[in-house]
């Protein structure tokens, strides 16, 4: 577009253009300040500058101090000792009113560096600091001071706060912890922190945690009124590694080792696969105790107690198995308790309420009616009912049965437990 109003120019006016682009170049060449100019200035803003003063020239008046934090890595959330360690720096923003001069001059200097040792600065102090208390200062820092007195300050450090970490809902937890700032000997009628944003555009990824937020804001501390700024983060841990290395595994033995009572009696391989499920669970356990979170504040870990749940059921299922093979193995010269008898046959009646017309057809006379195999076998349990002969087998594969269902009733309730203690 430029080009096209050039070409419709005259001579005269093009070569007014030219001059004037030429004439711009040699003022940009022209602008360069020297040592000489620097050290003049330097001079003349520090003298007589007192760091001790806020810098206002009316004392009355309140310093605002804008506030942003960049996030460069997460370095350990510690369940144990509820501390949160990062690194970052931080950018505070203000008018220094002692420090304003005019560019024009001083051959054109729009921007100065400062050592940090003879600029006033708020002294920021880590209020919830999981070590010493200090100052946060960076020695040999500079701090950059603009023609109208904006000076910029980037403290960094790595920064290990407290933080109350609540582990009930371990692995699928998120936590919000703070870091609180405060200036060290001020109020807030002085000072005064204005809202910013946390930049993570440099912030590495973490193999443990994922930032899902993360907000600073001016904040007044205690009953002193001190001023700071409080930057609030929430981070989510990645579950997927705990889900794959002991949530389903410890799941599935649990899951398979109910199916020891469908084994019939006879293999003698019931006891034997029951106790290594058992002893697998405990094995997984031993592994968990290095990634589970050692604490029970404010409530033991979801997974935790899932994982107990599952030994509990292995066990409990080794001591049914036992008792089962016993029960199996019994001598039929042996007297069955009466209340074993009733136990049984209210089920044997459960089963012939599931089968209403089974009694109907074998008593419809001259009717021909073929008996399949499975008929058979119900006859012969009704034959066995009649004659009121129940033998210790028969009250063995009665506990089989009522402990399979027991015990995958809890199996099924145990984990819903823990899927809703961790939505």
């Amino acid at each position: 577009m430029y080009w096209s109003i050039f070409v419709t120019m005259n001579n005269v006016h093009r070569q007014l253009v030219l001059n004037l682009i030429c004439l711009s170049f040699l003022v940009k060449l022209c602008s360069t300040y020297s040592y000489t100019d620097v050290d003049i200035l330097y001079k003349n803003l520090t003298s007589g500058y007192n760091k001790q003063i806020r810098p206002v020239i009316d004392q009355s008046e309140i310093t605002y101090i804008d506030t942003s934090f960049n996030l460069i890595t997460v370095q350990d959330i510690s369940e144990v000792q509820g501390t949160v360690t990062l690194s970052g720096f931080f950018r505070f923003s203000w008018i220094d009113k002692n420090l304003v001069w005019n560019p024009a001059d001083h051959n054109n200097i729009y921007s100065m560096d400062f050592p940090e040792n003879i600029l006033w600065k708020p002294p920021m102090v880590n209020g919830n600091s999981a070590k010493n208390i200090k100052i946060m200062t960076v020695e040999n820092m500079m701090l950059s001071v603009q023609e109208d007195g904006q000076v910029y300050y980037f403290p960094g450090d790595s920064f290990t706060f407290t933080c109350d970490i609540d582990s009930s809902k371990f692995p699928f937890d998120t936590q919000i912890c703070t870091m609180d700032l405060l200036t060290w000997g001020y109020s807030n009628s002085t000072l005064v922190f204005n809202d910013g944003l946390v930049a993570t555009d440099l912030m590495g990824t973490n193999s443990g945690w994922e930032l899902l937020s993360a907000t600073i804001t001016g904040n007044v501390f205690g009953q002193l009124t001190i001023p700071g700024v409080q930057v609030k983060f929430n981070f989510k841990r990645r579950s997927y590694f705990f889900i794959m290395n002991l949530l389903l595994p410890v799941n599935f033995l649990g899951f398979l080792n109910i199916f020891v009572f469908i084994l019939p009696q006879e293999s003698g391989e019931r006891i034997g696969f029951s106790i290594t499920a058992l002893l697998a669970v405990v094995v997984f356990i031993t592994i968990a105790e290095d990634i589970l979170p050692a604490t029970a504040t404010p409530k033991l870990a979801a997974l935790y107690e899932l994982l107990i749940q599952d030994m509990a059921l292995s066990g409990c299922i080794v001591i049914s198995v036992i008792i089962s093979s016993r029960i199996y193995y019994k001598k039929d010269q042996q007297a069955i308790p009466e209340w074993i008898r009733k136990c049984v046959e209210f089920k044997c009646c459960c089963c012939k309420q599931k089968h209403p017309n089974f009694n109907r057809h074998l008593s419809e006379p001259n009717s021909v009616h073929v008996l399949k195999p499975t008929d058979k076998s119900k006859v012969d349990l009704q034959n066995d009912e009649n004659t009121n002969e129940l033998t210790w087998e028969t009250v063995s594969k009665f506990w089989d049965t009522v402990s399979l269902c027991f015990y995958l009733l809890w199996f099924i309730v145990g984990n819903m437990k823990f899927f809703f203690d961790t939505l």
